[in-house]
């Protein structure tokens, strides 16, 4: 491969190859622009001319290889025209970023004396130059035209188109959520950075060549101070937004600083090392922030702008006039605003994979929520009907009471009293007079008492005292606080009742006792609590074994006594009186 460090140079605005003028000059010759202008009125152009010897060369496929020529390019080979990069001699070809590969036609090479002309163009508002000239073998300089127009062209212009694309997404998004400021400086960061980014790939100018060569130059300091904006936006930093006015404001320094060297000097290093050490600076408060919370997207934020400034310096030393290194052989900046992008997208990734899990648990506790509520309406309707038949059974209940009471012992009432008034038997007096007090027991036990024994055992002891003081016993009352027994509805306090009242009953019509002790309290048995009813009395007692006559008594107590689940005993012993305990339990699981 031979490559060109120098040639010749000559200013001429033709068509043909200049005969004469001819100077020898170190190539690339990028920055032609001040002299062509003053050798020239018109268009600016600039013609480079390289001999060869062809015996250098290798014995396959050949071709010439250039890059960095600003702009219009048109090449020739020993006279012959071989490639031009333009369609007219007003196009506003953009070629100084492109690299060329023209192939050799083995028939225009000769043996010895070869001669290789370029002739570059622009106009009076553009930049001027010969670039980087190469002849040797067509494979391999094919691998580094690939190399370089990946780079330079394919790869720049997919990453910003790439990152417009973002842009507008994140404009979406900052329309739907105007109050998060770091995506709105996420927006103006990609806009500013595609704006400085296409003269990277763009074939030619979009507008007036003078316009678009100062919007190219100067966006980058806007550029820079939305992306730092977007930065500390992002991180929320103490004070950022008057960071934010202070980065746009020496951005607007910038500007002013390089209009004012460039009138006088041809490169602006001095701004452009300004900008990357204003990033540097605000690198470092990213760094104190990411010291006090330590957060990924901290940390990840600022290896982006730490690299992107290290890239940043790269390019510096590849402007023509600094022309410190080559380095990779292309600018990396059309990556920049990309790079940023993607620290953006992995927050945005980490906030939907939070979100997830977020909706998840809020599923879940939505699903037990659910549940808990279906089951608290389901109680709920199982407690409305509950109370709807508890209210219907009320009505019921009071309904059987008034018609047992305005009915039935109205007419035992009347029948006592005509009994009284005709004087019949006593014995008939007595039966009508049981059977009022055993009406009222019936209807006590149905009167709500919310399973309060206490209070059954004193309606109870009510109805029966006049039949105690008619027999002449006296009744003894000995009731502890009782729990109470939630169970215990009507038709098993009647239960209750009757067994107490059969037991009342026997005391007073065979014992002969002078006292009848009633007696209650929370008695436990077996590790199940319960309370305990005990009616004894002073009487003459009897033999338990020898009761199994005719009478129903104690078989009906001890069958009352099965179908509340409790436990009946009954202690006597002639001469000794006797003694009757019915245990009831308290929870309703026990009772059959």
């Amino acid at each position: 491969m031979l490559e060109f460090h120098s040639g010749e140079i000559v200013f001429a605005d033709q068509s043909d190859i200049p005969a004469t003028g001819w100077e020898r000059r170190a190539t690339p010759a990028l920055w032609l622009s001040d002299e062509a202008r003053v050798k020239l009125e018109g268009k600016l152009t600039a013609w480079g001319r390289f001999r060869f010897d062809g015996r250098l060369l290798p014995d396959k496929p050949l071709a010439i290889y250039t890059e960095n020529n600003r702009e219009r390019l048109t090449v020739f080979l020993n006279g012959v025209e071989l490639f031009r990069n333009y369609r007219s001699a007003s196009s506003q070809t953009l070629g100084w970023n492109r690299p060329y590969i023209i192939p050799v036609p083995q028939k225009l090479l000769r043996d010895t004396d070869n001669e290789l002309v370029l002739r570059v163009g622009s106009d009076r508002q553009f930049s001027l130059g010969v670039g980087t000239v190469k002849v040797g073998s067509q494979e391999e300089l094919g691998r580094l035209f690939n190399y370089q127009q990946f780079w330079r062209v394919t790869g720049a212009s997919a990453a910003n188109y790439a990152m417009l694309f973002l842009t507008f997404a994140a404009f979406l998004m900052w329309m739907a959520r105007r109050s998060e400021t770091e995506i709105f400086w996420l927006v103006m960061t990609g806009l500013l950075w595609f704006v400085r980014d296409f003269h990277f790939f763009a074939e030619e100018s979009p507008l007036d060549p003078y316009w678009f060569q100062q919007v190219s130059y100067y966006s980058l300091y806007f550029a820079v101070a939305a992306s730092l904006s977007f930065c500390v936006a992002f991180l929320k930093l103490p004070n950022y937004r008057r960071i934010i006015a202070i980065v746009f404001a020496i951005g607007v320094a910038l500007c002013i600083f390089r209009a004012a060297i460039t009138s006088t000097n041809r490169t602006d290093l001095a701004t452009s090392l300004a900008t990357l050490g204003v990033s540097l600076v605000i690198c470092g408060l990213m760094v104190a922030d990411w010291l006090r919370h330590r957060t990924l997207e901290s940390a990840a934020l600022i290896a982006i702008v730490l690299f992107t400034t290290a890239l940043g310096f790269h390019d510096v030393g590849r402007i023509p006039n600094v022309n410190w290194w080559q380095g990779l052989g292309f600018h990396i900046q059309p990556y920049t605003g990309l790079l940023l992008f993607s620290v953006f997208l992995l927050s945005v990734g980490r906030k939907y994979l939070r979100a997830l899990v977020e909706v998840e648990t809020l599923n879940a506790n939505l699903e037990q929520r659910v549940e808990a509520a279906t089951q608290a309406l389901a109680a709920s309707e199982h407690a409305r009907q509950k109370i709807e038949v508890e209210h219907a059974v009320g009505i019921e209940r009071e309904r059987l009471m008034r018609e047992m009471h305005d009915g039935i012992g109205s007419n035992l009432v009347t029948a006592l009293a005509v009994v009284k008034k005709q004087g019949e038997a006593p014995v008939a007096e007595e039966t009508l007079q049981r059977a009022i007090t055993d009406l009222k027991l019936t209807v006590d036990s149905l009167a709500p008492v919310e399973g309060d024994v206490v209070a059954l055992l004193a309606n109870l002891r009510h109805r029966m005292e006049p039949d105690m003081e008619k027999a002449g016993v006296k009744c003894i009352w000995r009731v502890e606080p009782c729990p109470s027994l939630d169970w215990l509805d009507a038709p098993n306090a009647l239960h209750m009742l009757r067994i107490i009242q059969e037991g009342v009953g026997n005391v007073l019509s065979h014992a002969g006792a002078s006292n009848i002790t009633i007696a209650c309290h929370p008695s436990d048995r077996e590790g199940r609590s319960g309370v305990e009813l005990v009616l004894s009395d002073d009487g003459s007692g009897f033999e338990i074994a020898e009761q199994s006559g005719p009478g129903r008594g104690l078989s009906n107590m001890r069958t009352r006594a099965q179908q509340l689940a409790a436990e009946l005993d009954i202690e006597s012993s002639i001469g000794a009186g006797s003694r009757l305990k019915l245990w009831l339990p308290t929870r309703a699981v026990d009772v059959a």
